[in-house]
């Protein structure tokens, strides 16, 4: 039976195992949303558990990290995850109301292993070297996903729990199959979360200013904070209405709004400037970039080029701008988060 324990990129080299952990608390931005929408408490993700750990061959770790070589729930397990997934993102929903982690049982769980990368033309996976598959008594077979259908995927059981892995998914989005049955059964039920992920600023376990849960959410005593820019600002709105009787509700929100408006017209600006700032350093990479696409040694403006390739590259220039500014933010992001740490 194949696995990520036996399958291998040597033909006579001995496999060695390593314990290959998905999420650390290193990635708590995306760890959050997981949170409250697969059912469990605040800061209760299982790092350290086995639900979070598995046993792989050494080989094949670099390609599951960056998503070439990917394992996917089983069809029934997509299909309750999606239920779930729909259910606890309702904006309504309160802690208490929300279905559970709990509900999925216990494992070990069916996966099915699968190339995270496909060329649309050949309809072959070019990503992976070739693999074998090592039998525990020593037999090396090899092995190709090219030819393999829904039914003839490999597929092994782990304790892993199948809700951390479709968020490694989310992360690793594997392509669009060629295979019709694969494509039904695995990949579009996945794509269902992962096109919907929700990128919230807001902290969904502590209630939005001026509002409260119908029951106090605290769990373990922990105090519950939220450093979104809504509550930043209605923070000292709602410190101010509670020693202050005279004011309305009304007139509340109209002091929030105003706030938040002027709030709102600094970052833009803010914004603005950084994305220029960050547009030119795009622009000279891309330009790295058009040297190899037009066949010629790209030197800042000075070279002459195509009507149609120019058009190309403009378009791919905007593109890729779009996209490092989105890298730079979350570069920004992450220094911020590790100097609290």
């Amino acid at each position: 039976m194949v696995s990520l324990e036996t399958l291998t990129t040597f033909q006579d080299k001995t496999i060695e195992y390593e314990l290959f952990q998905l999420f650390t608390p290193w990635e708590s931005r995306y760890i959050r949303p997981f949170e409250w929408i697969f059912g469990l408490d605040y800061c209760g993700f299982p790092f350290e558990s086995e639900l979070n750990i598995i046993s792989v061959s050494k080989d094949i770790r670099q390609f599951l990290q960056k998503g070439t070589l990917v394992f996917i729930p089983n069809a029934d397990v997509l299909e309750k995850a999606c239920g779930v997934f729909d259910y606890n993102n309702t904006p309504s929903r309160e802690p208490d109301e929300r279905k559970r982690f709990e509900e999925f049982g216990t494992g070990p769980w069916e996966y099915t292993i699968i190339p995270g990368l496909w060329n649309r033309k050949t309809k072959k996976s070019e990503s992976l070297p070739p693999l074998y598959d090592r039998s525990p008594n020593g037999v090396v077979v090899p092995f190709s996903f090219d030819d393999c259908d829904y039914d003839t995927l490999p597929r092994f059981t782990s304790a892993v729990h199948p809700l951390i892995v479709v968020l490694s998914l989310r992360m690793n989005p594997p392509d669009s199959h060629p295979t019709k049955s694969i494509q039904e059964k695995l990949i579009l039920p996945l794509k269902r979360i992962t096109w919907n992920w929700p990128d919230w600023e807001h902290n969904r376990f502590v209630p939005l200013p001026n509002t409260q849960f119908k029951r106090e959410y605290n769990p373990g005593g922990q105090k519950l904070v939220c450093r979104c820019m809504f509550c930043s600002l209605g923070k000292p709105i709602t410190e101010n209405h509670s020693n202050s009787s005279g004011a309305s509700s009304p007139e509340l929100e109209d002091t929030c709004t105003d706030a938040a408006d002027e709030m709102e017209e600094l970052e833009e600006e803010s914004r603005t400037e950084e994305y220029k700032e960050l547009s030119r350093i795009a622009n000279k990479r891309i330009a790295i970039w058009r040297g190899p696409l037009e066949g010629v040694a790209y030197v800042h403006d000075d070279v002459e080029h195509d009507g149609i390739l120019a058009q190309y590259a403009q378009e791919c220039t905007d593109a890729a701008d779009k996209v490092m500014l989105r890298q730079e933010e979350e570069r920004a992001k992450r220094e911020i988060l590790a100097a609290e740490l």
